[in-house]
């Protein structure tokens, strides 16, 4: 959101399928695929750790 992105856009900046970043922002994908998060942090320019909730393990993007 800070950035503005749509999740399409999101989706081709990082080539994970837009599907599943809306599945992972809605919390239907609780524990998505570490090879997913590590293309969306190196997209949107922040460690892994930082989408990560530290309380629940979830990924908030």
């Amino acid at each position: 959101m800070e950035k503005g992105w749509t999740q399409l856009m999101l989706s081709e900046k990082s080539g994970v399928p837009q599907p599943t970043i809306s599945e992972i922002e809605q919390g239907n994908r609780k524990y998505p695929r570490h090879e997913s998060i590590r293309k969306l942090a190196k997209a949107l320019g922040v460690d892994i750790e930082e989408l990560e909730d530290e309380n629940e393990d979830i990924i908030t993007l």
